[in-house]
């Protein structure tokens, strides 16, 4: 290993072959578990405190004012168990359901009746279920940072010393603390995200560890929940790991078709997924969508974080209450924008995580930088995604943290990780709250959340790998063919 600086320079020549240092003391050691110092068992108690009376306020809020879009999961889950219409039913604010069956189904312990309508035997009393729901929705957020934080340890065998912070809890709990107002949105709205974060960080990590079946396995059960993140699927296609490919099919035909049929039987299937095309996916792809659905996922919100809307909110110079889609050229604007940024990932990621030669990059680190960059971007790609969704940066705030400790060689706090923190935590403070006009105009401060997409893009050009390979899904690792 190279020696660091600043020590005893030695020729090699002038002493036995044994006796030189290979790996002297002052070398920082591998990133393990270590006892929480008392500064970090004091963000646990505060993370902790704030979480037990946030669950309190989440579930008067939703039992007594009816606050959160919490109702929409559970009344479909009542409404397909049931046999009640699942994309007819509504809320009590008549908010609709916009996602696959098989996410109905997984609500049915949640149940919520129509009033009026009887509630299924097995289901939760209303209370209990949001509590529950919030509680799973809190694991799954620190599940994720976890699973995270061990794949990018495992993929660099992260070596820095300890700083004000100690690496293994500055690493678990730093994106969450960066983050925390927009995962707290989030849970507080009862939006299963956390959920979502966690199966698409669980399977880059999966995918990079080289467990293809596995990783196939969790992207389809993230998949199952909402469609987007098969947006990771760009991965291994572009390694042309038809394995992963062919895996994930199978197993998105088991969670999509077998399962409903096998709940419902095959003529309800049928019935829900015409449905489901014809009321929902046809209009959100057209922008042909009834009334009452449009007002629900006005791109004029202010809380909606696709370019399109962002930029069409600027051009109008505030947030509009319309029931129209967006203008042609903000639509036009969108569609280019999502093909520049995927071409871009394409172009940035090649050398490093994909190759034109049929040997793919044998380096798991790229896989998880070019994840966690197309995590964060999603939300400025997508039509109808809301603030919450910027949740999806956790793995990329841990990415950039990590570079900024392998710089200095310890746990250090970034000063530009922490301005950029603070921007987002007044971007979505300002646009809840209205605390200043021309931040709710541009939504939740997208342009800040942009930056962070192109720092994530330097990371990943930066990450070259110099051997090639092939995943090798037994030995459950990379195997390096160069």
């Amino acid at each position: 290993r190279p020696w660091p600086d600043n020590d005893i320079f030695m020729e090699a020549s002038t002493i036995p072959r044994r006796m030189i240092v290979i790996d002297p003391p002052t070398n920082p050691r591998p990133v393990r578990y270590a006892a929480p110092r008392a500064r970090e068992w004091v963000v646990i108690a505060s993370l902790a405190t704030m979480a037990i009376v946030y669950l309190l306020m989440v579930i008067r809020r939703v039992t007594v004012h009816g606050f959160g879009d919490v109702q929409v999961f559970f009344r479909a889950g009542w409404a397909i168990w049931s046999g009640y219409p699942l994309y007819g039913v509504t809320d009590d604010h008549g908010w609709a359901y916009h996602y696959p069956p098989s996410f109905a189904l997984a609500m049915g312990p949640f149940a919520n009746p129509l009033p009026g309508h009887a509630q299924l035997a097995w289901a939760l009393p209303y209370p209990v279920a949001i509590g529950a729901w919030y509680a799973i929705g809190l694991v799954a957020l620190f599940a994720a940072t976890h699973v995270w934080a061990s794949a990018i340890e495992r993929a660099l065998d992260l070596r820095v010393r300890d700083g004000y912070w100690q690496p293994w809890w500055a690493l678990r709990l730093g994106p969450v603390l960066a983050l925390l107002p927009i995962a707290g949105d989030s849970l507080g709205r009862g939006q299963p995200t956390a959920i979502v974060v966690l199966l698409m960080a669980g399977f880059l990590a999966l995918y990079a560890d080289g467990r293809r079946n596995a990783a196939a396995l969790v992207l389809s059960i993230c998949v199952a929940l909402k469609l987007f993140p098969i947006a990771l699927a760009l991965i291994p296609f572009l390694r042309r790991d038809f394995r992963t490919l062919l895996a994930l099919a199978a197993w998105c035909l088991v969670l999509f078709f077998v399962v409903p049929a096998l709940c419902l039987g095959p003529e309800m299937t049928v019935e829900l997924y015409r449905s489901f095309w014809n009321e929902r996916l046809a209009g959100i792809l057209t922008g042909d969508l009834p009334a009452n659905i449009v007002r629900e996922l006005s791109p004029w919100a202010s809380d909606m974080t696709s370019i399109g809307a962002t930029l069409a909110r600027l051009a109008a110079g505030e947030v509009l209450d319309k029931d129209v889609p967006l203008p042609a050229w903000a639509a036009q604007t969108q569609l280019a924008a999502d093909f520049a940024i995927v071409i871009g990932l394409v172009i940035a990621g090649h050398g490093r995580f994909w190759r034109f030669s049929r040997l793919q990059p044998g380096d798991p680190y790229p896989i998880l930088v070019a994840g966690a960059v197309l995590m964060a971007v999603m939300p400025a790609m997508l039509p109808t995604a809301q603030t919450h969704y910027w949740a999806q940066a956790l793995p990329l705030v841990a990415v950039l943290a990590v570079e900024a400790w392998r710089r200095a060689g310890r746990a250090v706090v970034s000063p530009w990780l922490l301005t950029w923190s603070i921007a987002a935590w007044l971007g979505i403070l300002a646009t809840e709250v209205t605390l200043w006009r021309p931040l709710q105009v541009v939504g939740l401060s997208a342009p800040v959340m942009l930056v962070l997409v192109a720092a994530g893009f330097v990371v990943l050009v930066r990450s070259r790998d110099a051997t090639l390979g092939t995943i090798d899904s037994k030995a459950g690792s990379t195997r390096s063919m160069g």
